[in-house]
């Protein structure tokens, strides 16, 4: 920062000492952020309700609780730690209609915004879903945790009652331990829902030393359970399991499910509609999210936000998502922008969007590497919120789309591939190469308008062992595109990678104006740090003094 950069810092602060609006930078208040004693301080939900905004923050693995807080957000920014606060890692979120409370992690919250906590010691584990009763919507609901416990609270005397042991539970004769297990493939649960009869629940990793280093082992699941059983429905990682209704749940007992996940090709979108699967294929916008562990996602959601579509985060973007997607309706997936943070959960407050982010934990995980040096974590671990005017998430990061439906696999002749997105980007292009010792031909087909009625779109024949580049024209519409080799294939790999125009401007922001340029003639060197042992503080450190920032910087 230039000397002159600091001099008009100083004097912003001394001039805005009297405002009564509390402090933000870039949308973020610094007097809102999350504090906790552990190795990592996510946000896991973000919800409106009676008149305030509710904050859970999370540590990373405290299945009996934790130093973790229920905030209470006033409509004039004041943050009230409530005194029930039991902590945990919970991301889990419900209004209930018919008792007009709010279920978000451990504590049940009326309308009058009275707090009860129901104690770990009866419902343990990592909540990660709220969901409405299949039999009795009105009276009861689930609570899903990511090691697979599955349990139903009474609404009004919160009575708890276990159907499947949470796997972090030690096995005994009575209590929590003694239920059965789920027994379902991978690890990591993030979401569920429950409409059309089942409860649908997802796992996003897969708990084992290869699932560090290598994304293309199976991993994850999603599955339903009827009430009496569970059935597998595919062996993938999935995150976000939800359906129109959003907060409350689904509002028609027989409306879709939506469940986004993804491979190491591209990322799934699956829909349940009457009874039946559907899959579709997106983008990533970012790889900075695999790994099949399953740790780098957080939980992405699909919400309410209010505009006619929903916001979808998923791979490191921000998507409109049509409120009636289906089959026969699979149109209107567009991607907005691209991002870099982790978003834990976000909500539509007044006229702002409030995102709850994961952003500096003092554990560093697997994030350790040559590059970062001597770099050091933070002291504590800490969030905060994000507060942003909807248009802003139109001029984010330009937005980037990469991904496949095979990558070097022996393709059965006249397999058809699940339908990828096709709209939404100004370029597009395909790499299709293979390995087999003969030319080999691929269809490609079109659904132009997202009702399945599917229409050829270009025929291409590989030499071979050869590969070839297909760019696009703009004229080449579709929601969807899809492929079908007419022969056997060997080692055939089909890959997209799509962006849109570049809008930003090349002269910098006027918020850049106090960082050092190239002609500076003696720019002031700092080093920033954010301090430990609850201090709660910035320290900023240049060679003539240090100078430690609260939240009214």
């Amino acid at each position: 920062m230039t000397m002159s950069g600091w001099v008009a810092l100083a004097a912003a602060l001394i001039a805005g000492a009297g405002d009564t609006p509390p402090r933000q930078v870039s949308g973020i208040y610094p007097h809102l952020a999350t504090f906790n004693d552990e190795q990592e301080c996510g946000t896991g939900a973000v919800v409106p309700f009676a008149d305030r905004l509710w904050i859970i923050s999370y540590g990373p693995h405290l299945p009996y609780g934790s130093s973790d807080k229920l905030y209470e957000i006033t409509p004039d920014l004041e943050q009230i730690i409530r005194p029930e606060s039991i902590g945990g890692t919970c991301a889990n979120r419900l209004i209930h209609r018919e008792s007009n409370q709010l279920f978000i992690g451990p504590y049940v919250i009326g309308a009058d915004r009275s707090v009860r906590a129901i104690p770990f010691a009866q419902m343990p584990g990592r909540h990660t879903a709220t969901i409405r009763h299949l039999l009795d919507p009105a009276g009861k609901v689930y609570y899903a945790t990511m090691e697979e416990g599955l349990y139903e609270v009474d609404v009004d005397t919160l009575e708890v009652r276990g159907f499947y042991r949470d796997e972090n539970v030690a096995r005994s004769e009575t209590g929590p331990g003694s239920l059965p297990d789920a027994g379902l493939p991978g690890y990591h649960g993030k979401g569920a829902w429950s409409s059309q009869g089942v409860l649908v629940y997802s796992n996003n990793g897969e708990q084992s030393p290869l699932a560090r280093s290598r994304p293309d082992i199976p991993s994850g699941s999603l599955a339903e359970w009827d009430g009496e059983s569970w059935t597998v429905i595919r062996r993938n990682q999935f995150c976000e399991v939800t359906g129109p209704g959003d907060l409350y749940g689904n509002t028609d007992p027989d409306a879709p499910i939506w469940a986004t996940g993804w491979d190491h090709r591209s990322l799934l979108l699956m829909v349940r509609a009457d009874g039946a699967w559907h899959t579709y294929r997106l983008p990533k916008s970012s790889h900075s999210y695999d790994g099949a562990h399953g740790w780098n996602t957080e939980w992405p959601r699909i919400r309410e936000v209010g505009e006619d579509d929903l916001l979808m985060t998923m791979h490191g973007a921000f998507w409109r998502f049509p409120a009636d997607f289906g089959p026969g309706r699979a149109r209107g997936i567009r991607p907005r922008s691209n991002y870099l943070k982790i978003i834990g959960d976000f909500a539509r407050w007044g006229d702002r969007l409030v995102f709850g982010c994961d952003d500096a934990a003092r554990s560093e995980f697997l994030n350790r590497r040559a590059a970062k040096g001597e770099a050091q974590a933070a002291g504590q671990s800490q969030s905060n919120l994000w507060f942003v005017d909807p248009p802003l998430l139109d001029r984010l990061g330009p937005v980037l789309g990469r991904g496949g439906l095979w990558l070097n696999e022996d393709v059965p002749a006249g397999t058809v591939s699940d339908p990828y997105l096709f709209a939404g980007y100004d370029h597009r292009g395909l790499h299709l190469s293979h390995s087999g010792a003969a030319p080999l031909t691929v269809e490609l087909e079109v659904d132009v308008a997202g009702d399945g009625a599917w229409q050829p779109l270009r025929s291409v024949t590989l030499a071979a062992g050869g590969s070839t580049w297909i760019g696009f024209e703009a004229s080449e519409r579709g929601e969807w595109v899809r492929l079908r080799p007419t022969g056997e294939a060997s080692g055939l790999t089909a890959w997209f990678v799509y962006r849109n125009a570049d809008r930003r401007l090349r002269q910098a922001d006027s918020d850049f104006a106090a960082l050092a340029g190239g002609a500076e003639a003696a720019p002031v060197e700092a080093l920033l740090r954010a301090r430990g042992g609850e201090l709660k503080t910035l320290a900023v450190s240049t060679p003539e003094a240090m100078y430690e920032l609260d939240a009214d910087l």
